[in-house]
C-alpha cells in the first residue's frame, strides 16, 4: 500500500481482504490437539493476554489444519516476544510497518493492540502509516521504518540504511531485523489469502 493513500482506499483493501468468505473452514476448539493450545499459551504469556479464558481465535483454528506450520509459527513468534534482540517498541514498529505495506488488516488490528501495552501511541501509528519521512522519528526509529520499505520493496537494505542501523544494532541485531520483516510478511500473507476475520477487539485499519 502506498505511504499516501485515501480512506476509501484503505477501505477498499480492507473489503477485498476481507468481504468474502474464509477460503478454509475453521476447526472447532475440539479439534485443536492439546499441544497446540499450549504453544497459544506460551505465545499469550509474554503478550499479557489470558489465553486460557478465551477460546481460540480464528486464526489459530485455520492454520491448525497443518499442525507443522502451527507449531513453526508459533514457536517463532514466541522467540520474537520473548528471546528478541530487537528493543520491543522498534520490534513493534518494524512489524507495523510491514503489515501496512502488505495491506494486511488483520495483522494491523492485532499488531496496534500490542504496541499499546509498550507505549506506542496512536500518533505514532500514524506516523507508521505515512512512513520513515513523517515528522517526529529518530534518526534510528526512521532508518528502521526504511528498512522495512526497503525489504518489501526491494528484497534488502540499502548499504546507506545500513549504515544507520549499524551504528545502534550490533551484528545479531542486523541480522534479526531483515528475518523479522519476512516473518510477517508471509503471516500477513497468509492471513490475507485465508481472508481471517477481524474481531470484536481488532478493527482492522480501523485501530491507531
Amino acid at each position: 500500500m502506498a505511504e499516501t493513500i485515501s480512506e476509501s482506499a484503505i477501505e477498499a483493501r480492507q473489503r477485498a481482504v476481507l468481504g468474502q468468505p474464509m477460503r478454509v473452514a475453521a476447526l472447532t476448539e475440539e479439534q485443536v490437539g492439546d499441544d497446540l493450545r499450549e504453544l497459544v499459551l506460551r505465545i499469550a504469556e509474554p503478550l499479557g493476554y489470558e489465553a486460557e479464558n478465551r477460546p481460540l481465535t480464528t486464526y489459530f483454528r485455520l492454520i491448525a489444519h497443518h499442525p507443522a506450520l502451527f507449531g513453526c509459527q508459533l514457536e517463532t513468534g514466541i522467540m520474537y516476544f520473548t528471546k528478541s534482540l530487537l528493543p520491543p517498541r522498534e520490534r513493534e514498529l518494524a512489524v507495523l510497518r510491514t503489515a501496512w505495506l502488505a495491506g494486511a488488516p488483520y495483522e494491523w488490528g492485532e499488531h496496534v493492540d500490542i504496541g499499546r501495552k509498550l507505549g506506542i501511541t496512536p500518533e505514532d501509528t500514524d506516523r507508521v502509516r505515512a512512513g520513515a519521512q513523517a515528522p517526529g522519528w529518530t534518526e534510528h526509529e526512521r532508518a528502521v521504518l526504511t528498512a522495512v520499505d526497503e525489504l518489501v520493496t526491494d528484497r534488502m537494505i540499502s548499504d546507506a540504511t545500513w549504515a544507520i542501523l549499524a551504528q545502534t544494532y550490533d551484528e545479531a541485531q542486523l541480522i534479526e531485523l531483515p528475518a523479522l520483516v519476512g516473518q510477517y510478511l508471509g503471516v500477513a500473507m497468509l492471513q490475507n489469502s485465508l481472508r481471517v476475520p477481524l474481531t470484536e477487539r481488532n478493527g482492522g485499519f480501523a485501530e491507531r
